[in-house]
């Protein structure tokens, strides 16, 4: 049970827990069984929960088994939700320090506010700890490629490390976090992490998972500003997955996508129906005028309508073939062509420099011997010399010369060889360009011909003549291709001038008007279940952000101070594309629009962003008992300071607050307002030598 402490001004230190503590999967479904929905209507909403699979299955109208989600026993508290402290932080070659630098905290509640001119290397070690424990800075990312390259410290020739040492109540040892970076890239740091009992594990082991996003124990003056003016669905998926919401939002958003499919589906009929009807009546057949009758009357009749379309008449058959197959014609693709002449055109330059050449008579000569050894291996008794008839010539001892000498000669001859194969792999290329034209093609048409002259080009040797033979005859054959393809699309007709392919039309129309019919049937128990579902989900949003939102408005109401603009109420709204967070102030007890930061200043619009942010990290469930906070002061006056030091403060009291600041007057503030909190100040030297003392 979480404990709520009040202040004397009504600050809540602890938000309260929802009503209801239940996963919103089974609470969905309790509400589920004791809903007046239909029993079609409850099928949608069941499917919705159990997923795409259901839901596609009920867009089919199949009948699957889709039982009432229940609840077991409540889980033990898991390791890694116990309140999770910092105790020291080590930096060394990181960004702005250099050398090795530690801050120590105690390991529980308390607010630690470090103070520091800019360049000082507050941010650095901020943005360390965030580092060290996900790997990655969302500030970094928002940066230019040359700005996150400079990651490194230039005045540490030494290793760059992170070390950050975490205590967990509960446990006496501490867990300690290592990141450690081998290579010039911010990307290449090595994490590792030591459990208090010695076993060593990734980031994995440490058990937060998500937590870390949803949580997040870092806020810079970056990340609340994009609070209000970030992308408005942001704001939204954060809060949602902080109250435990998103498997609500995406049930709801799966039903009403198949709401949204079966809606397009009932409306595509009309939509597609003016087409239709304008085809149809350019028509002089028949049948179409006889379909317009059909389709513009008060009650279709899709079974005539049906029987219309199916009515295609007659058509030449084997004409069809051959027009559908010139219509599907593949031919090499320009480029294609273009790169097999370029390759004979080069085959043949490399041919011609190596003409004459000591390795090209080495070739020859190792040609001309393979081919003796050849003579010899099929016909042994032949021994007389075959030029002067010497008698046994070509014995053995011959054969061993021979061999010897054409391993002595084939590496003279391998460049030439090469040349050669090269031109041969081309010719095959080539050859394999040209084949003959398909057995349907009309031989005596021009395509045909064409075709046939294209073909009869694997016939030539000469590698450049075969080059020229693929760029003319091919650009002929592609054009004639081109125009075979299009006469043959626009030949595809039957003999009823056209009635075919309208036909076709009017058949795909009629079932796309049947799919509507049975869309819109079902269509109406989905709606049913989408409006009881958004119904349902509004009231569960309200019920978990009441406690988040209450505290926010108090918080704000703490730094506003004496001004008379009050934060209302935040409220999550719309779903998909259009969700949102409306934020709602009034100014002088007249209601704005929920667009605040078009009603506040700079300073107050910092002020609102805290106010959204702080309470995330009192959140029953959050792991995290220690929120490390940048520049929160910037654009802030004096009365605005001084409520935001109250607040630190307080949020001290429950969790372990980390605040650096430029800015003196946050600490003189608490120093006036006799508030409890560790001020310490961070000094860096002009060789990124960085210290802290007390203030």
């Amino acid at each position: 049970m979480v404990t709520t402490v009040t202040t004397s001004q009504g600050f809540t230190a602890e938000p309260s827990q929802p009503r209801s503590t239940t996963s919103p999967f089974y609470a969905l479904g309790e509400r589920l069984a004791q809903s007046p929905l239909d029993p079609t209507a409850r099928r949608w909403v069941l499917a919705a929960i159990h997923g795409d699979d259901a839901l596609a299955a009920c867009l089919r109208g199949e009948q699957v088994d889709l039982p009432l989600p229940s609840s077991g026993p409540a889980p033990a508290q898991p390791r890694h939700l116990r309140h999770c402290y910092l105790r020291r932080v080590r930096v060394q070659g990181f960004r702005g320090i250099g050398r090795a630098a530690t801050l120590e905290f105690p390991p529980g509640p308390g607010l630690t506010v470090i103070v520091g001119r800019n360049g000082s290397g507050k941010s650095s070690f901020a943005e360390a700890v965030e580092a060290a424990l996900t790997g990655r800075n969302l500030r970094w990312e928002a940066m230019p490629t040359a700005w996150r390259d400079g990651w490194r410290n230039l005045h540490c020739d030494d290793v760059t490390e992170i070390t950050v040492e975490l205590q967990r109540v509960g446990e006496e040892g501490v867990t300690r976090v290592t990141r450690v970076w081998t290579g010039e890239s911010v990307r290449s740091a090595r994490g590792e992490v030591v459990l208090p009992t010695g076993d060593v594990g990734g980031l994995a082991s440490l058990g937060w998972g998500e937590d870390l996003a949803r949580y997040r124990p870092f806020l810079s003056y970056d990340e609340l500003g994009r609070t209000i003016t970030g992308r408005s669905a942001e704001l939204y998926d954060t809060l949602t997955a902080l109250l435990g919401l998103s498997e609500l939002t995406e049930i709801e958003r799966r039903l009403a996508k198949a709401c949204d499919r079966l809606a397009k589906t009932t409306q595509r009929p009309a939509h597609d129906l003016p087409y239709l009807l304008d085809q149809l009546r350019a028509s002089n057949d028949p049948r179409a005028a006889t379909a317009v009758e059909l389709l513009t009357s008060s009650s279709l009749d899709l079974d005539r309508l049906a029987a219309i379309a199916a009515d295609k008449g007659p058509a030449d058959p084997a004409q069809q073939v051959v027009l559908r197959r010139l219509r599907r014609l593949a031919v090499p693709e320009r480029s294609l062509i273009n790169d097999v002449a370029s390759e004979l055109r080069g085959a043949a330059m490399e041919l011609a420099m190596t003409a004459g050449t000591k390795g090209d008579r080495a070739r020859s000569l190792v040609e001309l011997l393979r081919q003796a050894l050849d003579h010899h291996e099929r016909y042994p008794a032949e021994t007389d010399c075959l030029t002067c008839g010497a008698p046994n010539a070509l014995g053995p001892e011959w054969v061993n010369r021979v061999r010897a000498e054409i391993a002595r000669l084939e590496p003279i001859a391998a460049s030439t060889a090469d040349a050669y194969q090269r031109a041969e792999t081309a010719r095959d290329q080539a050859r394999f360009l040209m084949a003959p034209p398909p057995s349907w093609l009309p031989p005596e048409s021009e395509l045909g011909q064409i075709w046939a002259e294209w073909a009869a080009g694997a016939e030539i040797t000469d590698l450049t003549q075969l080059a020229n033979h693929l760029e003319t005859v091919g650009r002929r054959l592609r054009s004639a291709a081109i125009a075979a393809r299009k006469a043959a699309t626009e030949q595809l007709t039957d003999p009823t001038d056209g009635w075919a392919g309208l036909a076709e039309q009017l058949g795909a129309w009629l079932e796309d008007a049947r799919e509507a019919l049975t869309a819109r049937q079902r269509l109406e128990p989905a709606r049913r279940a989408l409006d009881w579902l958004s119904a349902v989900a509004r009231e569960m949003r309200a019920e978990r952000l009441t406690p988040l939102a209450a505290h926010a408005e108090k918080v704000w109401a703490q730094l506003r101070q004496e001004r008379h603009i009050d934060l209302t109420a935040l409220r999550l709204v719309g779903r998909g594309a259009q969700r949102r967070v409306a934020v709602d102030v009034s100014v002088e007890g007249i209601d704005g629009p929920d667009s605040a930061p078009g009603l506040l200043s700079q300073g107050e619009f910092q002020a609102l962003a805290l106010s959204i942010c702080l309470p995330r990290t009192l959140v029953p469930g959050n792991p995290f008992g220690f929120l490390l906070l940048d520049d929160p002061v910037q654009a802030m006056d004096t009365e605005t300071v001084e409520g935001l030091a109250t607040v630190l403060a307080e949020v001290g009291r429950h969790r372990q607050l980390v605040v650096f600041t430029h800015d003196t007057r946050l600490p003189d503030a608490l120093r006036r307002l006799n508030l409890p909190a560790d001020i310490r100040t961070i000094h860096r030297d002009a060789l990124s030598n960085v210290w802290v003392t007390p203030h």
